[in-house]
């Protein structure tokens, strides 16, 4: 694994860059000294002649850098990462941190500021400091892990940490966090470290058996935990469980500095963080899912929201996790039906990501539908980590996040229709796939074997396919008040083939009437 070391001067990259790699046995590169010896000259030599030539040879070396064979620890400049292109290179190539300590430490750390280019003729180094943080805040966010330099801890360890779990990042500037995805990450799951008071929610079935342990560890911390158990299922998925959240965050006197903390599946996480996104007018919120469909879709991207009679997730808002952790081992105390279901979500991502996903997919296909610890782990890493690319370009799905939505608009009628709770959302996914497959044929010609191919595979994982018995007058019905639809048209999304779905607009009546006719034939 390769480890680069950003943050602001002063953070200490270098010398931390140091004393890291022979921890790991690990080579250290300096960027800055890599740039002197390629040009011959220095970097304050290099500044003089402007910060864009500057940046462009930054770039040129640190492509040179990453080239090399074998892994080390590179310490950056402190404006490595603002070159969006360099960013994204140093996020795919290993592990990207940033080194902090306040304002005060890094003035102090750099002292008058001789050598360093972007102090050069400063009156005031506290403001011009306060002025580079905040310039950069977004993209120093941008990373897998964050450390504090004055904390006294131990960094060795948590790279360990993360090199054991590497870390899924979900690009968004100040708003960035990461997935992490493995086996028994709940016994270590660590609030914002300014956190107080801690509101943990969950349900009846996942209390006794998850969060009961991790509200106990909070408060053996220090910490100043209250929760909230709900009654589970997607019937509960209410208004008034909402107000129930709300409620008892407010009789314990929660501040705007407090921190929600989901644990649980699809249902809990979704209105956990709705209530954290309402409650004081915003606070922070993380999330545990424990059931495999939150684990790849509802605890990522930052959609909320609950029920309603009219349809499914009809009021929400959209509100960013500060962290998400995904641990698998939850996935053993599922139901075999609950954790098969989630799988459509998985079915869903690998099709959207490319043949080579889907593939990967069918050959795991027996191993999954058996629970098979392994296969999961890689089955949500690839998910989320689609998720993730999908959401930093699309945040609000005003474009390619829209995609998600396969298999959505005709699966929430299906799921409304039946009465929530009596079929599964991942159930109601898989159906609304194959019916997507069928509308496609009918307007666009689309290839039957697309069709085929998704209800082998789900009738490998134990998912229904019978979807066209499903579609009645009550699940058209639903299809009405689906969010997708503007007017009369529905941003209605086409599996194509593998990596190649797209988004129509597509007449609601329509839709309707392909429908209706499948569900007669």
């Amino acid at each position: 694994m390769r480890i680069f070391l950003s943050g602001p001067m002063g953070a200490g990259k270098s010398s931390v860059a140091k004393s890291l790699a022979p921890a790991l046995g690990l080579r250290s590169i300096d960027l800055d000294a890599r740039i002197e010896a390629h040009s011959g000259h220095s970097i304050g030599a290099l500044f003089r002649q402007g910060e864009r030539a500057f940046r462009s040879l930054e770039r040129e070396v640190l492509q040179e850098v990453l080239a090399e064979r074998g892994d080390f620890v590179l310490a950056l400049g402190g404006g490595t990462v603002v070159d969006p292109v360099n960013r994204a290179r140093l996020l795919e190539a290993g592990l990207l941190v940033t080194l902090r300590a306040s304002p005060e430490e890094l003035v102090r750390r750099v002292g008058a500021g001789h050598g360093r280019p972007l102090l050069a003729g400063s009156s005031d180094l506290p403001g011009r400091m306060e002025e580079l943080l905040h310039q950069r805040a977004g993209v120093y966010a941008e990373c897998h892990l964050e450390w504090d330099t004055q904390s006294g801890g131990e960094l060795v360890a948590a790279i360990g940490e993360c090199l054991r779990s590497p870390p899924i990042l979900v690009a968004l500037g100040e708003r960035s966090y990461v997935v992490r995805v493995g086996e028994g990450l709940l016994a270590s799951f660590v609030p914002p470290p300014d956190a107080r008071q801690v509101l943990l929610v969950t349900d009846e079935n996942v209390h006794a058996l998850w969060a009961q342990a991790v509200g106990r560890r909070l408060s053996d911390a220090g910490l100043d935990v209250h929760s909230v158990v709900l009654p589970p299922g997607e019937v509960h998925k209410t208004l008034g469980n909402v107000e129930t959240i709300w409620d008892h965050a407010l009789d314990a006197g929660l501040d705007r500095d407090a921190f929600v903390l989901g644990v649980g599946g699809g249902v809990v996480t979704d209105m956990a963080a709705f209530a954290a996104s309402t409650l004081l007018r915003g606070v922070r919120v993380g999330l545990a899912p424990t059931s495999l469909l939150a684990m790849v879709d509802a605890a990522v991207g930052g959609k909320t929201g609950f029920d309603r009679p009219q349809g499914k997730n009809l009021v929400g808002s959209f509100w960013q996790p500060t962290a998400v952790v995904a641990d698998v081992g939850a996935l053993s105390t599922l139901p075999v039906e609950e954790r098969r279901g989630g799988l459509a979500e998985v079915v869903k991502s690998a099709w959207i990501d490319s043949e080579g996903a889907l593939e990967e997919l069918e050959r795991d296909a027996e191993t999954l539908a058996d629970g098979g610890a392994e296969a999961l782990e890689r089955a949500v890493r690839r998910s989320v980590a689609l998720k993730a690319r999908v959401v930093a370009d699309d945040e609000r799905e005003q474009g390619r996040r829209a995609l998600l939505n396969l298999g959505h608009s005709v699966g929430h009628a299906l799921e409304a229709s039946a009465g929530f709770g009596h079929l599964g959302h991942g159930q109601a996914v898989a159906l609304g796939m194959l019916a997507a497959c069928r509308v496609e044929r009918e307007l666009a010609g689309g290839d039957s074997e697309s069709e085929a191919r998704l209800r082998r595979l789900f009738e490998r994982l134990g998912l229904p396919t019978d979807w066209e018995r499903r579609v009645d007058a009550a699940a058209l019905s639903f299809l009405g008040v689906d969010k997708k639809r503007r007017g009369g048209q529905f941003r209605f999304v086409m599996p194509g083939s593998p990596g190649a779905a797209r988004i129509e607009a597509l007449d609601g009546a329509e839709l309707a009437r392909i429908l209706s006719a499948a569900s007669r034939s």
